[in-house]
Protein backbone atom coordinates (compact mmCIF):
# COMPACT_ATOMS: atom_id res chain seq x y z
CA UNK A 1 0.00 0.00 0.00
CA UNK A 2 2.83 2.41 0.81
CA UNK A 3 4.14 2.19 -2.75
CA UNK A 4 0.66 3.01 -4.07
CA UNK A 5 0.48 6.09 -1.81
CA UNK A 6 3.95 7.26 -2.89
CA UNK A 7 3.07 6.78 -6.57
CA UNK A 8 -0.22 8.66 -6.11
CA UNK A 9 1.49 11.60 -4.40
CA UNK A 10 4.23 11.74 -7.07
CA UNK A 11 1.75 11.61 -9.93
CA UNK A 12 -0.35 14.32 -8.26
CA UNK A 13 2.76 16.51 -7.87
CA UNK A 14 2.21 16.74 -4.12
CA UNK A 15 5.38 17.28 -2.10
CA UNK A 16 5.63 14.93 0.86
CA UNK A 17 8.04 13.51 3.40
CA UNK A 18 7.97 9.79 4.19
CA UNK A 19 9.51 8.31 7.33
CA UNK A 20 9.36 4.57 7.76
CA UNK A 21 10.49 2.42 10.67
CA UNK A 22 9.88 -1.21 9.64
CA UNK A 23 10.52 -3.76 12.36
CA UNK A 24 9.73 -7.36 13.14
CA UNK A 25 9.19 -6.37 16.76
CA UNK A 26 5.87 -4.84 17.76
CA UNK A 27 7.39 -3.13 20.80
CA UNK A 28 8.75 -0.61 21.30
CA UNK A 29 6.77 1.37 18.78
CA UNK A 30 8.59 3.86 16.60
CA UNK A 31 8.31 7.48 17.62
CA UNK A 32 8.39 10.20 15.00
CA UNK A 33 8.84 13.81 16.05
CA UNK A 34 6.06 15.94 14.60
CA UNK A 35 7.29 19.38 13.43
CA UNK A 36 5.87 22.41 15.25
CA UNK A 37 4.08 23.53 12.09
CA UNK A 38 2.37 20.16 11.54
CA UNK A 39 -0.40 18.15 13.16
CA UNK A 40 -0.80 14.39 13.43
CA UNK A 41 -4.16 13.45 11.94
CA UNK A 42 -6.27 10.34 12.16
CA UNK A 43 -9.08 9.14 9.93
CA UNK A 44 -12.32 7.29 10.37
CA UNK A 45 -14.62 5.83 7.76
CA UNK A 46 -18.28 6.79 7.95
CA UNK A 47 -21.30 6.56 5.71
CA UNK A 48 -22.61 10.09 5.11
CA UNK A 49 -25.92 10.32 3.25
CA UNK A 50 -25.45 6.74 2.01
CA UNK A 51 -21.93 7.47 0.68
CA UNK A 52 -18.70 6.08 2.16
CA UNK A 53 -16.59 9.01 3.37
CA UNK A 54 -13.18 9.50 4.99
CA UNK A 55 -13.29 11.77 8.03
CA UNK A 56 -9.94 13.45 8.80
CA UNK A 57 -9.35 15.04 12.21
CA UNK A 58 -6.64 15.92 14.75
CA UNK A 59 -5.41 12.61 16.19
CA UNK A 60 -6.03 13.63 19.81
CA UNK A 61 -9.69 14.43 19.09
CA UNK A 62 -12.74 12.18 18.80
CA UNK A 63 -15.35 12.15 16.06
CA UNK A 64 -18.82 13.35 17.01
CA UNK A 65 -21.04 11.77 14.36
CA UNK A 66 -24.11 13.55 15.73
CA UNK A 67 -22.45 16.94 15.27
CA UNK A 68 -21.51 16.03 11.70
CA UNK A 69 -25.04 14.83 10.96
CA UNK A 70 -26.48 18.08 12.33
CA UNK A 71 -24.07 20.26 10.37
CA UNK A 72 -24.60 18.40 7.10
CA UNK A 73 -28.30 17.75 7.69
CA UNK A 74 -27.72 14.16 6.61
CA UNK A 75 -27.63 10.69 8.09
CA UNK A 76 -24.16 9.71 9.36
CA UNK A 77 -23.17 6.29 10.72
CA UNK A 78 -19.92 4.39 11.24
CA UNK A 79 -18.86 2.39 8.20
CA UNK A 80 -18.91 -1.39 8.43
CA UNK A 81 -16.69 -3.90 6.63
CA UNK A 82 -19.47 -4.35 4.06
CA UNK A 83 -19.22 -0.65 3.14
CA UNK A 84 -15.51 -0.82 2.27
CA UNK A 85 -14.21 -1.06 -1.29
CA UNK A 86 -11.92 -4.01 -2.05
CA UNK A 87 -8.87 -1.71 -2.02
CA UNK A 88 -9.42 -1.08 1.71
CA UNK A 89 -10.69 -4.48 2.89
CA UNK A 90 -7.28 -6.12 3.04
CA UNK A 91 -5.69 -3.49 5.29
CA UNK A 92 -6.05 -3.04 9.02
CA UNK A 93 -6.25 0.38 10.55
CA UNK A 94 -7.62 3.61 9.21
CA UNK A 95 -6.75 4.67 5.65
CA UNK A 96 -4.78 7.83 4.87
CA UNK A 97 -6.89 10.94 4.18
CA UNK A 98 -6.29 10.52 0.45
CA UNK A 99 -9.83 10.02 -0.76
CA UNK A 100 -9.06 10.63 -4.44
CA UNK A 101 -6.76 7.59 -4.32
CA UNK A 102 -9.70 5.38 -3.36
CA UNK A 103 -12.53 7.32 -5.04
CA UNK A 104 -13.96 8.33 -1.65
CA UNK A 105 -14.85 11.90 -0.60
CA UNK A 106 -13.00 13.43 2.36
CA UNK A 107 -14.39 15.64 5.11
CA UNK A 108 -11.75 17.48 7.15
CA UNK A 109 -12.40 18.84 10.61
CA UNK A 110 -11.87 22.60 10.64
CA UNK A 111 -9.11 22.36 13.28
CA UNK A 112 -6.87 20.54 10.78
CA UNK A 113 -7.01 23.56 8.43
CA UNK A 114 -5.16 25.73 10.97
CA UNK A 115 -1.91 23.81 10.46
CA UNK A 116 0.67 24.20 7.68
CA UNK A 117 1.15 20.45 7.24
CA UNK A 118 -0.57 17.26 8.21
CA UNK A 119 1.09 14.00 9.20
CA UNK A 120 -0.70 10.69 8.86
CA UNK A 121 0.16 7.06 9.54
CA UNK A 122 -1.32 5.12 6.63
CA UNK A 123 -2.55 1.70 7.77
CA UNK A 124 -0.10 1.32 10.62
CA UNK A 125 2.18 2.71 13.24
CA UNK A 126 5.57 2.38 11.55
CA UNK A 127 5.13 4.80 8.62
CA UNK A 128 4.60 8.57 8.69
CA UNK A 129 3.68 10.73 5.70
CA UNK A 130 3.88 14.53 6.00
CA UNK A 131 2.00 16.58 3.40
CA UNK A 132 1.65 20.39 3.16
CA UNK A 133 -2.00 21.16 3.91
CA UNK A 134 -2.47 23.51 0.93
CA UNK A 135 -1.26 20.83 -1.51
CA UNK A 136 -3.43 18.22 0.21
CA UNK A 137 -6.49 20.49 -0.04
CA UNK A 138 -5.79 21.32 -3.70
CA UNK A 139 -5.67 17.64 -4.63
CA UNK A 140 -8.34 16.17 -2.35
CA UNK A 141 -10.77 19.12 -2.37
CA UNK A 142 -12.18 18.10 1.01
CA UNK A 143 -15.33 19.44 2.56
CA UNK A 144 -14.55 21.37 5.76
CA UNK A 145 -16.77 20.80 8.77
CA UNK A 146 -16.67 20.97 12.56
CA UNK A 147 -17.21 17.44 13.83
CA UNK A 148 -14.30 16.51 16.13
CA UNK A 149 -14.19 17.12 19.84
CA UNK A 150 -11.20 17.21 22.16
CA UNK A 151 -11.10 14.71 24.99
CA UNK A 152 -12.29 15.48 28.49
CA UNK A 153 -9.98 16.87 31.16
CA UNK A 154 -8.84 14.41 33.82
CA UNK A 155 -10.99 14.45 36.99
CA UNK A 156 -8.23 16.08 39.06
CA UNK A 157 -7.72 18.97 36.59
CA UNK A 158 -10.88 20.76 37.69
CA UNK A 159 -9.96 20.50 41.37
CA UNK A 160 -6.45 21.85 40.71
CA UNK A 161 -7.81 24.79 38.72
CA UNK A 162 -10.34 25.61 41.45
CA UNK A 163 -7.65 25.46 44.15
CA UNK A 164 -5.33 27.78 42.22
CA UNK A 165 -8.04 30.43 41.73
CA UNK A 166 -9.24 30.20 45.35
CA UNK A 167 -5.80 30.97 46.81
Amino acid sequence: MLDMIVRYLHESLIPFRLSSYPSLEHLPKAAQPIPKYAVLVDTQLAVVADKLTILCFVATDHVDLSALANELDAGVVDATADDLPDALKRYEGPPPPLGQLFGIPVIVDERVTHWTSLVCQPFGESDYVEIPYDDFARQEQPRISSFARAGELPAHAGAAAAASTAG
